[in-house]
């Protein structure tokens, strides 16, 4: 969990985008139409592609949208079409009868599906690759038109969809949203979930299956969008080969969907309430059941005028006034109806404290109507639009997806269309739209009190997990090799990138690399890990650290804070500062143009903040509803418990957690005069900067040396030690109160660093033993054939500074699987020791890494994670050359005997959180 609290507005379908124009090839379809940098082609036989090429991106994404979701399901059938979504990853596609997923992980390309009400998406990603692109959509085809199902495929995935769902049951406030969805919607089907029930799902026939896939996945029911880099003239040649010639059903067009029917109230319910996990209040205005441009602009205009910016309607009336931690404002918009939603967190989780809350928040909204709006708030609403629109432009994935989103609502060009009239929109039009939104009756409204608040600041052994750290884990990125290493044939990319990359050193303290990109890419990312203290010197000041990083957004000693929000929102720029352990994590984005004047803003704001009191008041709400929400999830518990059983540091150590109630008591103790002097002590130009994108080096290097070159921390920083320290292995059962699944962690230690053989040998072996949720030993037992858990994994994280390497294992499962789910990770160890990779595993494996980290292969963006690394070792890339040498040299027999040397599972310590009373 990352414990800085900010309001999060979603802004779902609020997005500009500017690419580079397509050109039409000839071909065989129907029609082409051409709008937005966009190419549309029908085909023939009804299937139609978006192809949106971008020569500055480094990655293509292919998203294929059905539209047909769980409103297709048949009466009695819910969930068949998300259950058939699972079938489709799993079904043979390839040569050697290989399941499509196995093959995705194997060329490391990213893939998802979703099901909703009206749509099923497939969604894939990877460095940009015209074979494999090629590759891809051939697969794509062979799922839409080729596959043999069977009743073997429903009994493998079933239990698989069971566990998810109970997933899904675990979050109460999910499930009230459900019902309310129904009510504010008017459209009783929206009232079955997507997932469906289990009763339903055990019902479904092979029979069942195979009609929904011969009705619903056909070319005349789906759209295919390409996004990012791709050739334009040779992806339509592949796509009239795969796609043009598949046959549409002569069955009719796919019902819209079958439903099943559900009464109506006359007098339908105004308020919801249940418990959770976070106390929240969320009013539930309907919307109109048509979807327009002009409709989904208002509605993204009046999230960011309600909750958008510091200076925003909610934030000053309830934030800034001390009534709320936190407030957002978003619309949910679905192709038959739509509703918007209004949340706000209150200070304390008290039944009063809600109710006061629904009546404050409610009258405020119902006023908007009659109180004008300013054209000063209009301007900066749509610059937050034309903000959110840049970045997901910079984003191939992201952008294909938000596509194929607007897709399922009617059409692609939505999402276009919407940002013209937002940017059109007058003032007049958005006060009518409050007016009208706000005005039309009483909202349903939705009131969440938290479970545990009545014993929140007494219980002293919670803890509440942080984000995790920002640096490339070892299992993909091993983390240390040899001093010297010469260039050998393989090292040639590495000292071509190395020859691209200016390194420098400001005050001996910060480290910098300056990757100016060959070609333009219009764009500049930045991540620098701002590091603070010593283990000593940080002892018992973790939450003051969290306080202090989190309170900077607040503004400098030259800009307030709204100042600084619309100064950064005028840069089209998108930045985060994440207090993390014993650093600022900080990340930004933005046009290369930019990149001056940001950096100026970014330093003046680290070096001179302007730590106000008021500021300090809403952080420290924020930052006490964020603990106090995280005290009964499944999983922060076996977080938290893990840290005790494995952390040899003592309470208050910058290298353990910290309980919630260590937090909560720190936060009520901490001053503001405490957090400037903090900031003054500990900040200073320390750590790693890395900056990459299209920049003049130079002209960059001489401004950071201008500007951090006198600034320098008190307390000098000096990484704090972690040697290894063995684990007692055991199994721990911690039970809660209530939850539909449970959480198994468990770990292995052994004392060996991240360059050492042995490890890197591991590192193979995890590839085979669970790196893959689905393909891999742990997910084909526990997911495939037991159907125990819906998500495991196995990692192997080693040290780059000490002898420490952890295999940790994680699982989800329903509680009264949990005796089953121990056996199963036991005796998958066992074998693994006993007989070791067989052949054919260890060769994928290879085959696996080899695709994960080549360096002539890898896009940027992962290049550049493994920069973070190189830069904190004071290495080059070279040290990835020799890693991926050392690691092409092992041999099987290596590997299996690094597996019997240090894979012992009785040595396994184990932690289970559930509601079974029943020992493992």
């Amino acid at each position: 969990m990352n414990r800085t609290c900010s309001t999060s507005i979603a802004f779902l379908i609020l997005t500009l985008v500017n690419v580079v124009t397509g050109h039409a090839t000839e071909n065989n379809t129907n029609s082409a139409t051409e709008k937005y940098g966009a190419v549309e082609r029908r085909f023939e036989n009804g299937f139609r592609a978006v192809l949106v090429p971008d020569i500055k991106s480094e990655q293509t994404a292919v998203t294929l949208v059905y539209f047909s979701g769980s409103l297709a399901d048949p009466e009695g059938k819910s969930g068949l079409a998300h259950l058939l979504e699972h079938l489709l990853f799993n079904a043979p596609t390839t040569q050697g009868n290989h399941s499509l997923v196995s093959e995705l992980a194997r060329r490391n390309i990213a893939y998802n599906g979703n099901t909703h009400f009206d749509r099923t998406i497939y969604h894939t990603a990877f460095s940009s690759d015209q074979p494999t692109l090629n590759w891809l959509l051939e697969q794509e085809a062979l799922r839409m038109h080729k596959l043999t199902l069977t009743e073997t495929d429903i009994a493998r995935e079933l239990p698989v969809v069971l566990r998810e769902k109970e997933l899904g049951d675990s979050n109460h406030q999910k499930q009230l949203a459900q019902q309310i969805l129904l009510v504010v919607t008017r459209f009783t089907p929206y009232l079955r979930p997507p997932i469906g029930n289990e009763t339903e799902l055990r019902g479904i026939a092979i029979d069942d299956v195979r009609a929904f896939y011969r009705t619903h996945y056909r070319p005349d029911n789906a759209l295919l969008v390409i996004t990012g880099r791709v050739d334009a003239a040779a992806t339509w040649k592949q796509l009239d080969a795969f796609f043009g010639e598949i046959k549409s059903p002569k069955i009719g067009p796919p019902p819209a969907f079958q439903a099943a029917s559900g009464r109506e109230s006359g007098d339908p319910q105004t308020s919801f309430r249940g418990d959770g996990d976070v106390a929240s209040l969320s009013l539930f205005y309907p919307l109109p059941n048509s979807v327009d441009a002009k409709q989904i602009a208002a509605m993204g205009l009046m999230s960011g005028l309600l909750a958008g910016s510091p200076a925003s309607r909610l934030h000053e009336s309830l934030v800034s006034a001390g009534q709320a931690a936190s407030v957002s404002a978003m619309p949910l918009l679905l192709r038959h109806a739509g509703a918007f939603e209004v949340t706000a967190l209150p200070l304390t989780a008290d039944s009063e404290a809600l109710e006061q809350l629904q009546t404050t928040l409610a009258k405020q909204l119902q006023s908007l109507g009659d109180t004008a709006f300013t054209q000063i708030e209009l301007e900066r609403a749509k610059n937050l639009i034309r903000n959110e629109a840049l970045h997901v432009q910079s984003q191939a994935a992201a952008f294909g997806y938000r596509l194929a989103e607007f897709a399922s609502l009617g059409d692609w060009r939505l999402w276009f269309e919407s940002i013209d009239a937002a940017q059109k929109m007058s003032l007049a039009e958005i006060q009518q739209t409050a007016k009208t939104l706000f005005q039309q009756g009483l909202p349903v409204a939705q009131l969440m009190s938290s479970r545990h608040a009545a014993n929140v600041m007494t219980d002293q052994q919670s803890a509440v997990s942080h984000a995790t750290s920002a640096e490339p884990s070892p299992a993909s990125a091993p983390a240390s090799s040899p001093e010297t290493a010469g260039i050998a044939a393989n090292d040639a990319p590495a000292a071509a990138l190395d020859a691209q990359i200016e390194r420098f050193s400001i005050n001996e303290s910060l480290a910098v690399a300056l990757w100016p990109k060959p070609m333009p890419t219009g764009r500049v990312q930045g991540q620098w890990n701002l590091r603070m203290g010593t283990a000593d010197s940080m002892l018992g000041k973790r939450i003051l650290a969290d306080l202090t990083g989190s309170l900077l957004a607040h503004g400098s000693a030259s800009s307030d804070r709204q100042q600084l929000f619309d100064r950064l929102v005028g840069l089209d720029a998108h930045l985060s500062m994440t207090p993390m352990e014993d650093r600022l994590a900080i990340r930004f984005d933005l046009p290369a143009q930019s990149l001056p004047e940001f950096l100026g803003v970014l330093i003046d704001v680290l070096r001179h903040p302007a730590l106000p009191e008021q500021g300090l008041k809403e952080v420290g709400n924020q930052l006490r509803v964020a603990y106090q929400s995280q005290g009964t999830k499944p999983q922060v518990v076996a977080e938290e418990a893990l840290t005790a059983l494995t952390s040899p540091y003592p309470i208050g150590d910058i290298r353990r957690e910290p309980g919630m109630a260590e937090a909560l008591s720190a936060l009520e103790r901490i001053e503001l005069n405490d957090v400037k002097a903090f900031h003054a002590d500990y900040y200073g130009a320390n750590g790693e900067l890395l900056l990459s994108g299209e920049f003049d080096a130079n002209a960059t290097r001489r401004q950071l040396e201008s500007l951090l070159g006198p600034w320098l921390s008190k307390q000098a920083y000096q990484r704090p030690p972690q040697p290894y320290a063995a684990l007692a292995p055991g199994q721990h059962v911690i039970k809660v109160a209530d939850g539909a699944h449970g959480i198994y962690t468990a770990q292995l230690r052994q004392p060996l660093q991240a360059d050492e053989t042995d490890a890197l040998a591991l590192m193979l072996m995890n590839v085979a033993l669970g790196e893959d949720t689905i393909q891999s030993r742990l997910g084909r037992r526990l997911r495939q054939q037991e159907g125990i858990s819906y998500g495991v994994a196995s990692k192997i994280s080693a040290s780059a500074f000490e002898p420490r390497a952890t295999l940790s294992i994680s699982a989800s499962y329903a509680p009264a699987l949990r005796q089953q789910l121990a056996k199963a990770v036991h005796e998958e160890l066992a074998l693994l020791v006993k007989d070791g990779l067989t052949a054919a595993e260890f060769d994928s494996a290879k085959d696996t890494w080899r695709h994960r980290h080549d360096l002539s292969k890898l896009d940027r963006d992962k290049l550049f994670a493994k920069l973070n690394l190189l830069i904190r070792l004071r290495r080059d890339m070279r040290y990835y050359a020799d890693i991926n040498a050392r690691v092409e040299a092992l041999t099987l027999a290596q590997v299996n005997s690094a597996i019997a040397r240090h894979i012992n599972p009785d040595q396994l310590l184990e932690v289970f959180v559930d509601t079974n009373n029943e020992a493992p």
